[in-house]
C-alpha cells in the first residue's frame, strides 16, 4: 500500500536514539510541521513518495542512522501486511471446506514473520560473526594442509633438486603455522569488537561467555535474538514518536500501535522457533550421538576383553577414553541447551503476556496518549528480554573437552 511506504519515510523524521525529554523540548513549529505532514500523508493528500522525500519539511528534520533506516524500510511493509491479513481474518471462519479461512492466512503470516526476523537481524554484530566464522574455517583448512604435508614428509627425500624435501615441508608447515597465528590474532580483535557491539546493545558478557556463545550451536540464535531485540526496541521508539506526532488521531495511533503488536508476534515467533529447534532437532541429535557412542563403546569393550596383545589393548583403552570424553561432553551440551531453552521459555512467556495485553489494548483504547504510555513501558520489556538470554558459563574439565564441544557443534549443525 502507498501509506506503508510513506510510513517508512516518516521514520526518518526522528533520530533513532532521541530521548523523550529532547522530543518534549522541540520547537512548536517543528511539531506542527511533522503533525501536519503525518495527517496529510495518511489522508492521501501527498501524491507520491518522491515528492514527499524531496519536501522542504523532511529535509529540515531528516537525521537518522542509515543502517537502521534500511531496517525500517525493509521491515515495516511486512508488519503492515500482517496487520492487513489479521484484519481480513476477522471476517473469515476458523476453517472452511470451500473458500479462504484463517488457517490459509496463518501460513502467510508465519512467512512474513520469518521475513521480518531476517530484516531485524541485520547488524554489524552479524557481520563480525560471519568474519569470525570465515577465519575459523580458514584455520581448519590450514591445519588440514599441515596434516597432509606431515604425511607427505614421511616419504620425502632428505635432499633433491626435483622433489619436495623434508626441509621444504618443514618450511611450508612453518609458513602455514604463521598464517594460523595471524588468523587467531584477527579473531581476537574481532571478538573485542563483537563484545563492544553487544555491550552497546545492553548485553554485557565475559570473555568466557563470549567463547561459549561463539562455539555453541545455538550461539547464532542467541546473537540473532539480541540483535532483533535491539532493533525492535528502536522501531518501537520510532512508533512512539510517530504516535505522539499524530496528535489526537486515534485511527493513525492505532495503526502504529498495531505495528507494535506485530513486532511482539515477531519476537514470539522467533522464540518459539528457538525452543522448537532444541526440542525437535538438537536434543534428538545428541541422543542419537550418545546411542552411537554407547554402541561403539560396547563393541570396544568386547574387543578389549578378548585381546591379549599389549599394544592393541593400549589402543582400545585409548578409544574407550575418547568415547567417555564424548559422552561427558554430550551430557554437558545437553545441559547447556536445556538451560538456554529455559531462558528462552521465560522470555517467551513474558512476550506472550505482553502480546495479550497489547492486542487487547489495540482493540479497546480510544485515546492516543494511553498508547504512548504503553509504548514507553514496552521499552523496559525489551531490555529485560535481552538480558534473559545471556549464556551461562560452561566449565570444561580439559582442553580436550572444549575441543570435543566444538566437534559436537559441527555435528549438531549438519
Amino acid at each position: 500500500m502507498k501509506y506503508t511506504k510513506i510510513l517508512m519515510l516518516l521514520l526518518l523524521v526522528s533520530c533513532v536514539n532521541a530521548a523523550e525529554e529532547n522530543i518534549e523540548t522541540e520547537s512548536s513549529s517543528w511539531w506542527g510541521k511533522t503533525k501536519q505532514i503525518t495527517i496529510d500523508i495518511w489522508d492521501g493528500t501527498v501524491e507520491s513518495i518522491e515528492s514527499f522525500s524531496n519536501s522542504e519539511e523532511v529535509t529540515e528534520i531528516l537525521g537518522t542512522d542509515p543502517a537502521f533506516a534500511e531496517i525500517w524500510d525493509k521491515v515495516t511493509p511486512a508488519l503492515n501486511q500482517v496487520l492487513d491479513i489479521e484484519k481480513e481474518n476477522e471476517t473469515l471462519p476458523d476453517s472452511a471446506w470451500l473458500g479462504k479461512d484463517k488457517t490459509d492466512n496463518q501460513g502467510k503470516i508465519n512467512a512474513l514473520l520469518d521475513e521480518a526476523i531476517g530484516f531485524l537481524s541485520i547488524s554489524k554484530t552479524s557481520q563480525i560473526r560471519k568474519q569470525i566464522r570465515t577465519l575459523e574455517e580458514d584455520i581448519r583448512s590450514l591445519k588440514q594442509s599441515i596434516a597432509k604435508y606431515r604425511q607427505s614428509q614421511i616419504s620425502a627425500p632428505i635432499r633433491s633438486k626435483w622433489k619436495t624435501t623434508v626441509s621444504d615441508y618443514d618450511e611450508k608447515i612453518e609458513q602455514l603455522n604463521e598464517l594460523i597465528q595471524q588468523r587467531h590474532k584477527e579473531i581476537t580483535k574481532l571478538k573485542e569488537q563483537f563484545s563492544q557491539q553487544l555491550a552497546e546493545r545492553g548485553l554485557n558478557i565475559s570473555k568466557e561467555q563470549l567463547d561459549v556463545l561463539l562455539s555453541s550451536v545455538v550461539g547464532d540464535d542467541i546473537i540473532q535474538s539480541s540483535v532483533v531485540y535491539d532493533n525492535v526496541k528502536k522501531i518501537s521508539q520510532q512508533l512512539m514518536v510517530l504516535t505522539k506526532n499524530s496528535g489526537e488521531d486515534i485511527e493513525i495511533s492505532q495503526r502504529y500501535y498495531g505495528m507494535h503488536t506485530v513486532l511482539l508476534k515477531t519476537l514470539l515467533h522467533m522464540q518459539v522457533t528457538f525452543t522448537n529447534n532444541i526440542d525437535e532437532k538438537y536434543i534428538p541429535k545428541i541422543a542419537q550421538i550418545v546411542e552411537e557412542v554407547n554402541n561403539i563403546n560396547e563393541t570396544t569393550r568386547n574387543l578389549l576383553s578378548g585381546e591379549v596383545d599389549k599394544n592393541h589393548r593400549q589402543h582400545l583403552m585409548a578409544n574407550i577414553g575418547a568415547q567417555k570424553l564424548t559422552l561427558q561432553t554430550a551430557e554437558l551440551y545437553k545441559k547447556h541447551l536445556n538451560r538456554q531453552r529455559g531462558k528462552v521459555e521465560i522470555a517467551k512467556n513474558k512476550t506472550e503476556s505482553d502480546l495479550q495485553i497489547a492486542q487487547n489494548t489495540y482493540r479497546t483504547v480510544r485515546v492516543s496518549g494511553e498508547l504512548i504510555n504503553l509504548l514507553r513501558t514496552s521499552q523496559k520489556s525489551f531490555d529485560t528480554l535481552l538480558n534473559i538470554q545471556v549464556p551461562d558459563l560452561l566449565v570444561f574439565e580439559s582442553l580436550q573437552m572444549k575441543q570435543e564441544f566444538a566437534i559436537l557443534t559441527q555435528k549438531l549443525a549438519e
